[in-house]
């Protein structure tokens, strides 16, 4: 039997007993394993593989829920620089601006006092990244979980997320949509 001790393969798994339950984890971690020692090519098609798996059997929310717990960290470093430049602001306008100004690794769109745009000018995403080929959004929803977990820690309160572009998907950027109360 193939190993699964790759760290996406654990995590789904982990999100889909979570989710869906023990016995659909364990049939989903012996039919789609993926091995720590993969190279990126077969990171991808797994990725693409686990994408249809998903697509087939659960509806959108049910992919969205799972996927977002696969996310790679939890956001800490990032949330303790975007705090950084809230704490110097006096409005979320002026916050999104001196983001802008002084980071290059992501952009914030001012929409609202309560909602903004995190935008990423390129894919992190350390399994997908490397092949130049599109993927499904469903792949990019675990991106939802990172940002909800670092803008939950940024504004101190429940934040609602939405994947509106990617760029494994064919756009020119990673657009994720936050709005709080």
């Amino acid at each position: 039997m193939a190993k699964n001790d790759n760290a996406h393969s654990v995590r789904l798994v982990d999100s889909l007993e979570r989710h869906i339950g023990y016995d659909t984890a364990r049939e989903f971690e012996v039919n789609y394993p993926l091995s720590k020692s993969a190279d990126f090519k077969k990171k991808y098609l797994w990725a693409d593989t686990i994408c249809n798996y998903l697509e087939e059997h659960f509806d959108s929310d049910t992919i969205i829920s799972i996927r977002k717990e696969c996310r790679c960290n939890d956001g800490k470093s990032i949330a303790n620089k975007l705090l950084k430049y809230l704490n110097k602001t006096d409005s979320i306008e002026e916050f999104v601006s001196l983001f802008n100004q002084k980071e290059t690794f992501a952009c914030l769109e001012y929409i609202s006092d309560n909602k903004i745009r995190f935008c990423y000018p390129e894919c992190y995403c350390p399994c997908v990244k490397r092949v130049p080929q599109e993927l499904s959004k469903t792949w990019c929803y675990c991106t939802l979980g990172n940002a909800e977990g670092i803008f939950s820690k940024v504004f101190n309160t429940d934040v609602k997320v939405t994947l509106l572009e990617s760029i494994k998907t064919g756009a020119d950027k990673c657009v994720i949509e936050v709005e709080w109360q």
